[in-house]
């Protein structure tokens, strides 16, 4: 992360993203840094417990108790939208307990402890970026802007400004692309390695919101737009590290390219997606976009350079100076801007590291559309259908996949998400449309 310079605020904004999906915290004085970072700030254990929208869901911890948010100084950072403008420090941070220990509801915890099991048990690390895809507001919409010069041409200024802006918060962006849907941006990021995979994708969406602002916009990492428009997805793209750094992901002589731990690591994943894809669409509105046809994942489905794959393999170019191996990856489609990255990320990893344990053999990649086939294939080949609605997701969540989460963490997300689909019963798709946009 990019240091803070002269001159910028002596308050350091310390927090993490909740299960909700927004980043919350406290405003640390400069003078306590070194204090804080070493004991914290004091935060409710209901604090965890608010909906997207801002309202307390019902829980046991009521008023009662402590935990500490305790910032990781490596992540100390600044947004400013332009160079010479004010801009707002900001760290992340785990949630602790009076003695010090992770609390098991803290996000980051859980992927941090996630990743140090796949390190230990396979020797591996985890290396990935998301590919977001928001909605600005400042970009007028004309008939035939998907992809066009003319759509870039009036994105420019803001463009300019929020890849500046990006490296100066330690985040570096590979494009930007005008995109399909109606005022529709995607950015993909440079990767990173491990708990700042999360952290860079929290950052960014706080980036691209604070330039967004310095124009009198709006930026959105909803999933639908308006009602019935286009999705927004986040997709994830990832691969796997030995100890020693070297790529792990690619075999060159297999049918899919990947290497039989990887094959077991993306096999684990596949099979367990139905249970915990509560967490990785956590809303109302990621259902709209998770439905066949409309070049998202429907099925937990395993193909090579299909965009409606829930995990499709990228292609790989020789002869450009790059080895195959480092340019080999999976694209985890499943996603959305609403979503937790810490809690993605946690649960694709306790996934995969599920099929390493049991050594999955290799997926075959599935060469037609799902919906073109029946029942019995469907079954044959291990292949369902996602739940179609949020409140479906979180009753497979509670029943199949809650152990990929400690106890108090799965118990808080359920509690959480099934308050949000409570408070939204019966709002026109219109209106839902326009809260989520609101919110995120």
């Amino acid at each position: 992360m990019a240091e803070s310079g002269p001159g910028e605020q002596e308050i350091v904004f310390v927090g993490q993203v909740d299960l909700g999906g927004v980043f919350r915290g406290k405003g640390v004085l400069g003078h306590e840094w070194p204090y804080r970072c070493r004991w914290g700030v004091g935060w409710p254990p209901a604090n965890i417990m608010q909906t997207p929208f801002g309202v307390l869901a019902d829980n046991d911890f009521g008023s009662r108790g402590d935990v500490f948010i305790v910032p990781d100084p490596a992540t100390r950072t600044s947004i400013a939208a332009t160079a010479d403008g004010p801009g707002v420090q900001v760290a992340f941070g785990h949630l602790r307990t009076a003695d010090g220990a992770p609390w098991e509801c803290c996000p980051r915890a859980f992927l941090e402890t996630a990743l140090a099991e796949l390190e230990q048990e396979a020797g591996l690390r985890l290396k990935g970026a998301f590919e977001h895809e928001f909605l600005y507001s400042g970009l007028e919409h004309r008939p035939g802007d998907p992809f066009s010069l003319g759509a870039f041409r009036r994105i420019a200024p803001f463009a300019d400004r929020l890849v500046a802006a990006l490296a100066r918060a330690g985040v570096a962006a590979e494009t930007v692309i005008p995109e399909y849907a109606p005022q529709q941006v995607e950015v993909p990021i440079v990767p990173a390695i491990g708990l700042a995979i999360a952290d860079q994708s929290a950052l960014f969406r706080e980036v691209v919101r604070a330039v967004a602002e310095s124009f009198g916009e709006r930026a959105s990492f909803t999933p639908i737009g308006e009602a019935g428009g286009v999705g927004s997805g986040a997709h994830f793209h990832f691969s796997l590290l030995d100890r020693d750094g070297r790529p792990a992901m690619y075999d060159g002589t297999s049918a899919t390219g990947l290497s039989r731990v990887a094959a077991s690591f993306v096999a684990g994943i596949r099979r367990r997606l139905p249970d915990f894809v509560a967490i990785t669409a956590p809303t109302v509105l990621s259902y709209e976009r998770l439905q066949p046809h409309r070049w998202s994942a429907a099925y937990n489905t395993l193909a090579i350079r299909d965009r409606e794959a829930a995990l499709r393999i990228c292609p790989v170019r020789p002869d450009t100076g790059r080895p195959e191996a480092e340019q080999f990856n999976v694209e985890f489609r499943a996603t959305d801007g609403s979503a937790n990255p810490y809690l993605v990320l946690g649960v694709l990893v306790r996934a995969g590291l599920e099929g390493i344990r049991a050594g999955l053999a290799p997926d075959t990649a599935l060469e037609v559309d799902p919906e073109s086939l029946s029942p019995e294939e469907l079954r044959r080949l291990g292949v369902e259908r996602l739940p179609t609605t949020l409140a479906a997701a979180l009753d497979r969540f509670a029943i199949d996949g809650r152990n990929l989460l400690p106890a108090g963490l799965a118990d808080a997300f359920l509690t959480v998400k099934r308050a949000e689909v409570a408070s939204l019963d019966g709002l026109p798709p219109a209106a839902l449309a326009a809260r989520y946009r609101a919110v995120f």
